[in-house]
Formats: structure tokens, sequence, C-alpha cells
């Protein structure tokens, strides 16, 4: 009886393990997505585009990245439509 413990305890660790790695790759390709673009909305904004890569922080890397953009004062000031 204790064998069947073991044979499901390591089952769940051995898929518990699948689904973080799983998560931790799904997570990076997201981050990847993200990063370009704003590396460009930074640089344009005046920023330095390294911002870009709080995308890579678990969770909270994009909220982080947003915050910076939208409650920031812009160094190239903010946009203004053309009059022309």
């Amino acid at each position: 009886m204790p064998d069947t413990f073991y044979y499901v305890l390591s089952w769940f660790l051995g898929i518990g393990s699948f689904v973080l790695l799983m998560l931790l790759i799904g997570h990076i390709f997201i981050a990847l997505f993200l990063i370009i673009p704003t590396w460009r909305i930074c640089v344009r904004a005046g920023f330095a585009g390294a911002w870009s890569l709080l995308h890579l922080i678990p969770m909270i890397g994009s909220f982080i990245v947003m915050a910076i953009l939208a409650f920031g004062d812009w160094p190239n000031g903010e946009a203004t439509p053309d009059s022309g």
C-alpha cells in the first residue's frame, strides 16, 4: 500500500514540474513578444529602451512598465496632433 502512495506522489510532482516549466516558457514568449514594441515606445517617449526588459519580471513587470509610461513625465514631451 505505501508503494502506491509514492507512485501517486511522484506522479503529481512530475505533473507539477511540467506545468511550472510550461508556465515559464509561456511567460518568456509573451515577454519577448511585448519587449520590442515597448522598447520602441520608451525610446520615442524619451526613456531608455531598457525599461521594457521589466516585462521579464513575472506578474508585475508589465504593470511597472505601464505605470512608468502612464504616470511618468516624458522627457520628449507629450504627443501632440499634427496641425497639417
